[in-house]
């Protein structure tokens, strides 16, 4: 029923109460209604679809509100705020590929990393002549095929091979060739960025209330609600300096705003902050775009990327070989992988949250899990962030024992 104090659900129990209650004013006092009797029955089965029917109007009733919506009612709610969820989306960075001087890759090439994720080139690379038939490179060794000069092709257009957030890597790493040819000879994959998951409900609630509150008198909160629509983007973060002192420790001069965005792609954030920034205020920050308003004027837009800590992780698993998937060791570094991705900036990585998660593979009997900073300092201890840090795993990151 609704009343004042909102819509209350009966319980199936009660249902059948109340239907036993009634058989009996109908039937007499002396009416059978047990559960084996033929009105006992009757009455159960009434109550079944009765308790169905309620809860299905408390679903109805529930989804006007945004705290309680989900899925596509939510989704309409979030409309009546000019707000669309986030679909999910592909991570674009760049590559360099070492090989035979001339050599042109063709787009639609594909390279996998190290974690198995793949990238797709989308346009053809040709491998400049460095003039030198021998490079040397750190951590690989000398690069020759033969008598042929080394070449050197890049592409800032590199492309996930799928949707999510777990293509996105931070810094330089090794990939190799999905189809061998030997006239490449090295990979280098970077700065991986903007890939996202489809937003889910409680992020979608946060961005609708966020919306609400960002009126005229709340600049800030405009900022945040025109940055965190973008696609990708998962928090952020706004230092403000009135003082005339720079701050060092934020690296933001004074006078200044610098803020930090976790997720998303560089000229879509750029273009939110020249949306929502008040004309005057200085952006400061390590990533500028140059955007120009609407009589051609040109302004630079300074942000930053969160820090990012690498995060490893070991851990010990005694399994029951018979119940233990094939892939069992890929799930539980995905889990681990999942976990660490969905921690957002400033917040604190619990070891703990990483039990659940692994004993849902089935055959885990125990798993003994230590997390650290450090491939060779790992313990069963949280890991705090900072304001002003992400986390991802390590390349190579989770240890099996």
């Amino acid at each position: 029923m609704i009343d004042k104090n909102g819509f209350s659900r009966p319980s199936y129990e009660e249902l059948v109460q109340e239907l036993g209650d009634k058989w009996r004013e109908l039937f007499g006092e002396n009416a059978q209604i047990n559960t084996h009797s033929v009105g006992g029955i009757l009455i159960r089965v009434h109550a079944y679809f009765l308790d169905k029917l309620h809860q299905l109007a408390e679903v109805v009733y529930n989804s006007q509100f945004v705290d309680s919506a989900v899925g596509t009612t939510l989704d309409q709610l979030a409309a009546n705020a000019g707000i669309t969820r986030k679909p999910a989306q592909t991570a674009i960075g760049n590559v360099k590929i070492y090989g035979v001087a001339g050599y042109e890759v063709p787009a639609g090439t594909l390279f996998k990393t190290s974690d198995e994720l793949m990238y797709v080139t989308t346009e053809d690379i040709i491998l400049k002549d460095t003039g030198k038939q021998t490079l040397s490179l750190n951590n690989v060794g000398n690069l020759a095929h033969g008598t042929d000069n080394i070449g050197i092709g890049t592409s800032r257009y590199l492309y996930a091979y799928d949707l999510g957030a777990k293509y996105n890597k931070d810094g330089i790493f090794v990939a190799r060739q999905v189809t061998p040819v030997e006239n490449i000879l090295h990979v280098e994959i970077s700065d991986m960025i903007g890939g996202a998951e489809i937003e889910a409900d409680e992020d979608l609630r946060n961005r609708i209330t966020l919306a609400n509150e960002a009126t005229a008198s709340s600049p800030y909160n405009g900022v945040l609600a025109s940055i965190k629509k973008v696609n990708g983007v998962r928090s952020v973060r706004i230092v403000r300096n009135d003082t005339m002192e720079d701050d060092n420790v934020t690296n933001t001069p004074a006078k200044s705003i610098h803020i930090f965005v976790d997720g998303g792609y560089k000229d879509d954030i750029a273009e939110a902050i020249f949306n929502s920034v008040a004309a005057g205020v200085t952006t400061a920050g390590t990533q500028v775009t140059t955007l120009k308003d609407i009589a051609g004027q040109s302004h630079e837009v300074k942000f930053d990327f969160p820090v990012r800590r690498a995060v490893f992780a070991e851990i010990k698993l005694t399994k029951n070989e018979d119940a233990y998937p094939q892939d069992g060791d890929e799930q539980v570094k995905q889990a681990v992988q999942d976990y660490v991705s969905s921690v957002g900036m400033g917040s604190m990585i619990y070891y703990s949250y990483l039990y659940q998660r692994i004993y849902s593979i089935p055959g885990v009997v125990v798993a003994d899990v230590k997390i650290g900073l450090s491939k060779t300092e790992v313990s069963a201890q949280d890991i705090e962030l900072s304001d002003l840090e992400t986390a991802e795993v390590a390349d190579n990151g989770v240890i099996l024992k």
